[in-house]
């Protein structure tokens, strides 16, 4: 009988747990928010706002202290994702991959540099093994069990 309201009663607690209904049952609201951070060594803004049905449209945008920047514009809604970057960054071009595009305004002549240079080709091979060389066999293992030349205990 016991077991019978222990189960009973683990029953009434597993329902309890699910709420009856939707838990979110409101409408859809539209937003909008924005920020701009201005810092040490840059600064970077973002806005974005959505209509409650789903379409969202947004902004954001990094400019570094030596004067590269990048904005991206986007949208997304029932087409889907979709981007435009304008940037200044050096080592961009104008280019269309996907929904996305890039409107590059850097100076070709313009390079990124590194300390060093590019590091050269690298050989793998696997690591020499330290193997221990098996010592000289003895030419003998020694003699059997002890040979009893006199009985023990005769005399």
């Amino acid at each position: 009988m016991l077991k019978v309201f222990l189960f009973a009663f683990c029953v009434v607690l597993a329902k309890a747990q699910y709420p009856i209904g939707s838990p979110y049952d409101g409408v859809p609201n539209p937003y909008q928010y924005s920020y701009s951070a201005p810092s040490i060594g840059g600064e970077s803004s973002h806005q974005e706002s959505g209509d409650g049905q789903g379409r969202v449209t947004g902004s954001y945008s990094v400019t570094d202290e030596d004067g590269r920047s990048r904005t991206v514009e986007y949208v997304a809604d029932e087409l889907g994702f979709r981007a435009n970057i304008i940037t200044n960054e050096p080592g961009t071009s104008n280019q269309a991959p996907a929904d996305v595009s890039i409107s590059s305004s850097a100076d070709e002549g313009l390079q990124s540099y590194s300390i060093g240079g590019a590091p050269g080709p690298v050989a793998y091979a696997p690591a020499p093994v330290a193997v221990a060389a098996p010592g000289p066999l003895p030419l003998a293992y020694g003699g059997g069990a002890p040979v009893l030349l006199k009985p023990l205990g005769d005399g």
